[in-house]
């Protein structure tokens, strides 16, 4: 009876001791930055805001798209 209260008292030792190194060596969700998506007006793909191109408040993936949206204009 000895032999499994012990082993039940290790196995919980292992499981905070374990959980908690887990947990210190994960950062939190909130450390991790955040990009503006934005949408190619032409074809509707999200990208990040700084690799966007821009014409007239209007996003673009692509100098090629931005063509055609004039175009089809």
């Amino acid at each position: 009876m000895r032999i499994l209260i012990l082993l039940a008292i290790g196995l919980l030792l292992y499981i905070i001791i374990s959980s908690l190194i887990r947990k210190s060596k994960n950062p939190p969700s909130s450390a991790v930055d955040s990009e503006r998506m934005v949408r190619c007006e032409h074809c509707g793909l999200h990208i990040v805001e700084k690799e966007a191109l821009e014409d007239n408040r209007q996003y673009f993936c692509s100098r090629e798209h931005i063509e055609a949206h004039r175009q089809s204009r």
